[in-house]
Order: C-alpha cells, then sequence, then structure tokens
C-alpha cells in the first residue's frame, strides 16, 4: 500500500516537472517543433528543391516540344 502511495507521489512530482518546463520553454518561446531533415539548408531542403526544380524543367521541357509538334516547326 505504502509503495503504491510513493509511486503516485513520485508521478504526481514529475507531471509538476514537466507541466514546470513545458510552461518555461513557452514563456521562452522555444517550444517549438523542430521540423528535422527539411528545415531550412538541411540536406532535405536542398533535395526536395532540387527534385521539384528539376520536375517543373522537365513538365516545361515536354509542354514546349508538344506545343512545337503541333505547330509544325
Amino acid at each position: 500500500m505504502m509503495e503504491s502511495f510513493l509511486k503516485g507521489v513520485v508521478f504526481l512530482i514529475a507531471g509538476m516537472m514537466d507541466y514546470k518546463n513545458s510552461a518555461m520553454k513557452k514563456m521562452m518561446q522555444q517550444d517549438k517543433v523542430d521540423p528535422g531533415t527539411f528545415s531550412f539548408l538541411e540536406p532535405g531542403w536542398w533535395a526536395l528543391h532540387a527534385t521539384a526544380i528539376t520536375a517543373i524543367w522537365v513538365v516545361a521541357d515536354r509542354m514546349a516540344k508538344s506545343s512545337s509538334h503541333r505547330d509544325g516547326v
């Protein structure tokens, strides 16, 4: 009985400390989630943009070739 009571107190104190730490991070505006690999100038960011630019170029090139075939050029 006493052991379960002590476990409950420990969890209560741990929860209060977690809440305090969370409140402090919010006050200091440090509670934002880091997007990780896709944050600005990280490797994922470069890969995503390089892929997007390449895809746009390929689509534009195909559209240009398609319109030149229709015009008879």
